[in-house]
């Protein structure tokens, strides 16, 4: 009879093998997910990653972080990492030019100048000009007023580049924009700040 019982019970197992639990599974596509380190710094986008899980992003994030990335998108929202030093490349006049000539900044590597000519591009091309808003929020040191100055002075600089050639304007253009910095930190910059683009 016991003979008889364990053929069924072997019987049932191949037509219905034990399921692996849920967590299970997702662990094992977590591990399978990672197991090619070398290339996490590749995905420029976090909704490419798969599964999307905190470890996953993560990870992500601090494999292009090592490579010196410190911009990645995340469907429309641009995630930024405080590189925690000057990099003045990053945001030289000849990178503004490039994402601000180019017909689909989109298509270059994540930038906060990408998020800046998207809106700037949504103010100009418009019939009526629709204004923006830009929300800048993260944790204290995150680099909000950084990335604002950044923003400010992109504006400045495509805006002054757009109506006159003069270097004295631009200069003077940026010289008032960021010269508004130390109000807009008076306002809030504590937990977020934000920068409207207007016709």
């Amino acid at each position: 009879m016991s003979r008889v019982l364990s053929q069924v019970k072997g019987l049932i197992q191949k037509v219905h093998p034990p399921q692996r639990s849920l967590n299970d599974s997702l662990e094992g596509e977590i591990q399978a997910f990672l197991t090619d380190e070398d290339q996490l710094y590749t995905y420029d986008d976090l909704t490419k990653v798969n599964p999307v899980t905190p470890a996953t992003v993560l990870k992500c994030l601090q494999a292009r972080y090592s490579m010196k990335v410190f911009y990645t998108h995340a469907g429309c929202t641009l995630v930024a990492l405080n590189p925690f030093q000057p990099i003045p490349d990053l945001y030289s006049l000849d990178v503004m030019k490039e994402y601000h000539y180019a017909h689909q900044p989109q298509k270059f590597r994540p930038h906060i100048f990408i998020v800046a000519e998207e809106a700037y591009r949504n103010v100009r091309g418009q019939l009526e000009p629709v204004n923006q808003s830009l929300v800048v929020s993260g944790e204290s040191g995150a680099g909000k007023t950084w990335t604002s100055r950044c923003l400010m002075k992109y504006y400045a600089t495509v805006a002054s580049v757009s109506v006159v050639k003069s270097q004295d304007t631009v200069e003077r253009i940026e010289r008032r924009v960021l010269d508004s910095n130390p109000v807009m930190e008076a306002f809030g910059f504590l937990s977020k700040a934000s920068c409207n683009v207007t016709h």
